[in-house]
């Protein structure tokens, strides 16, 4: 039988075990109370574990799952002060056909002026890379013989001129690096490393594309520059001018550094007078040679990169 306190005069009395839930008097003070409901707890088993979650299989090699794909190919948060982002990826496919569209630039650009003489905006003489190799500058007769009568233009000038040998094997390079960049790309199988025998010293050869190709890559960008660093036959032949024309004075005032330095002077204007320029072909030729290396570079190191994200280039505004 449990024990309560009464609520009305706050004494300990004993009811019966069927009252539980119900509402009975008192013993000592009669006043009604409320006895509360039995309680019976209920002891139950261990939870049982919750089932294991399922485990993807692993991705087979090179396979990206597409959730880290998402993740990693996700756009790049805005910076503060832009609004919008562009970016691409460098891909070895897109890479590998950098070289074949560059070098056929650049034979192409060799048809056209590399270097010449303007006046006016009007060129007098000028070489294209062909031109240099042969020695054969286009002249503008008409203004020449202009300029000869008002200006006292050296008429003897493209006498001095002689060939440009280094661009020989340049061009020759050039053409052999053009047909093996294109024969690559057209032919390229990443299974198909070898020739059949047939083709004889090119089956041999064949597995060495790609390094033979960045030799002739860095050989023709190298020869350029020597020639650039030299300067061609037309450049050179309009120094050699000058120099001609103020070689009596410098022997007289050998010794004499004040007179020297106003000989210097007049031959940078007697120079100047020629307005040799190398034109913005010349200058695209060299950006595309630097172009093609890098991207030969860059080719090499996408493949070792293996099955990483391909890199991005991002531009913000």
């Amino acid at each position: 039988m449990p024990k309560l306190i009464c609520p009305n005069c706050a004494k300990f009395v004993t009811v019966p075990d069927e009252a539980a839930g119900t509402t009975v008097p008192c013993p000592e003070c009669q006043a009604p109370f409320p006895v509360p409901a039995r309680y019976d707890p209920v002891v139950s088993g261990p939870a049982a574990p919750p089932p294991p979650a399922a485990v993807p299989p692993p991705a087979p090699p090179g396979l990206v799952p597409e959730a880290l794909s998402a993740a990693t190919h996700a756009p790049p948060p805005v910076a503060a002060g832009y609004d919008h982002t562009v970016g691409f990826s460098l891909k070895p496919s897109l890479v590998a056909w950098v070289p074949a569209v560059g070098l056929t630039l650049v034979l192409v650009l060799t048809l056209f002026t590399w270097v010449g003489s303007y006046v006016g905006g009007s060129p007098v003489y000028s070489q294209s890379a062909w031109g240099a190799l042969g020695n054969s500058p286009y002249v503008n007769h008409r203004l020449e013989a202009l300029l000869k009568q008002q200006t006292g233009w050296p008429a003897d000038v493209l006498n001095k001129s002689t060939p440009d040998w280094l661009l020989l094997p340049y061009l020759v390079m050039l053409i052999a690096g053009v047909v093996l960049a294109w024969t690559e790309r057209l032919i390229a199988n990443p299974d198909y490393t070898r020739l059949p025998k047939r083709f004889g010293f090119v089956a041999d050869v064949w597995p060495y594309r790609v390094t033979i190709l960045v030799g002739l890559a860095v050989l023709t960008t190298a020869l350029l520059f020597a020639q650039s660093a030299r300067g061609f036959g037309l450049e050179r032949a309009m120094r050699q001018a000058v120099a001609e024309r103020f070689a009596e004075d410098r022997r007289k005032n050998e010794g004499n550094p004040a007179e020297q330095a106003a000989i210097d002077y007049k031959a940078g204007e007697e120079l100047n007078r020629f307005n040799l320029e190398r034109t913005a072909w010349f200058e695209l030729t060299v950006g595309l040679h630097l172009l093609v290396v890098l991207a030969m570079a860059g080719r090499f190191w996408l493949d070792r990169r293996g099955t990483k994200s391909h890199p991005r280039i991002v531009f913000q505004y």
